[in-house]
């Protein structure tokens, strides 16, 4: 008995705290209605009207937009069931969506007093940060105080108030981007898989977020089929998306993709490791390319991708007409003095004891990747 009624008084202790929580946070917002109020007014002017042409009328966003923004989108989040995380399990689940395998080319980080602002430049643009408070753009906004995100959280877009009540009705994006990211609500990632798939891209893609199989598996094949589709047909700009250089100008390798690929490698199915071959070829060592990576890096990405490509080749050669057609590995027409005539690429590996690959340190020095056909393959894309 005694045991069931801490139990008992536990548990209505969280409730109570949640509630009161969530209590509070209203409250806060009741209190601010008027400065809502002023501030939706301000934000109607962000746009100016067809016959307004003169810029001095056009409305700026402030730091004091973004956070009432953001206020009004915890309310609305717990509405919906959010449930607020700890500091330390949303300050970790940040890092480790944003800050640990981004592609510093396309990211960029500017922090607030009360939220840091995650640039997307998916196009590279040189004064992306001019751009911070453009609703136009897919820049993402966390507050760490609040422990949620949002995309610019515009107050007209979220929110309405009539006689004084304030009704908070959220995109179901935003509602369903942190209850998967904080709250690891699987229903919440089939939504974004379906409804919000682009986000999952962004994520994926200038992020490096590669701990979900799923996202992996739908992406990257979303990506494939993308790029296969171009003329020419660039497939091998899935290599883009495996090595990055990081915001410290380090390699950073998405491992859970190539893990992803090696998984999903098979007799019939080659697809990935040919774009990735032709990756090697057509941009890593194309001479006419300038690369961010050093000759020390481009042969981490070779082991990585050899680690894979090699034992596969070996044994589904030969076991489907459709499939692994080449006659070599990439690493043999790399290294070849005949073919693009890299031989350092194997002085590098030897040096760096092949980054950790036992198989790869094996078949190398055993001669087996000399012993590969000498046959020039049918696309001469490496000469």
């Amino acid at each position: 008995m005694k045991k069931f009624v801490i139990i008992f008084f536990s548990a209505t202790s969280l409730i109570c705290c949640q509630n009161k929580e969530k209590n509070k946070t209203a409250e806060n917002i009741n209190k601010d209605i008027d400065l809502i109020k002023k501030h939706m007014k301000l934000q109607e002017k962000i746009e100016l009207s067809e016959n307004d042409t003169n810029t001095l009328n056009q409305y700026k966003l402030t730091d004091k937009d973004l956070e009432l923004g953001g206020e009004l989108t915890l309310q609305g989040l717990k509405e919906n069931g959010y449930q607020v995380p700890e500091n330390s399990s949303f300050s970790k689940q940040i890092k480790d969506v944003f800050e640990t395998q981004e592609d510093c080319s396309c990211t960029s980080i500017k922090e607030h007093q009360n939220f840091t602002t995650y640039f997307v430049n998916p196009s590279q643009e040189q004064n992306i940060k001019q751009t911070e408070f453009d609703y136009t753009y897919d820049h993402i906004y966390v507050y760490s105080n609040l422990k949620i995100l949002s995309d610019l959280p515009l107050l007209n877009d979220i929110a309405e108030i009539k006689n004084n009540n304030l009704k908070i009705n959220l995109n179901q994006n935003i509602i369903a981007r942190n209850k998967y990211l904080f709250n690891n609500s699987k229903g919440d990632l089939a939504w974004l898989l379906i409804h919000d798939k682009d986000f999952l891209k962004t994520l994926l893609i200038n992020f490096g977020f590669d701990k979900e199989e799923k996202i992996n598996e739908i992406i990257l094949n979303d990506l494939f089929q993308e790029y296969s589709k171009e003329t020419p047909e660039s497939s091998q700009k899935i290599g883009n998306i495996l090595f990055v250089k990081n915001c410290e100008g380090k390699l950073s390798i998405r491992k859970n993709l190539l893990k992803y690929i090696e998984k999903n490698t098979s007799k019939n199915n080659d697809k990935y490791i040919s774009a990735l071959s032709n990756y090697v070829i057509d941009i890593l060592y194309n001479d006419s390319i300038k690369s961010p990576f050093s000759p020390d890096e481009k042969a981490e990405i070779i082991a990585n991708i050899s680690n894979i490509e090699i034992p596969a080749f070996n044994q589904y050669k030969g076991l489907s007409t459709d499939s692994w057609n080449s006659q070599a590995t990439t690493l043999f027409y790399l290294q070849n003095k005949n073919t693009m005539n890299h031989p350092e690429v194997l002085e590098i590996l030897k040096k760096h004891n092949y980054f950790g690959y036992p198989f790869l340190k094996k078949y190398i020095e055993s001669g087996d990747l000399q012993n590969e056909s000498t046959t020039p393959p049918q696309d001469d894309d490496y000469q």
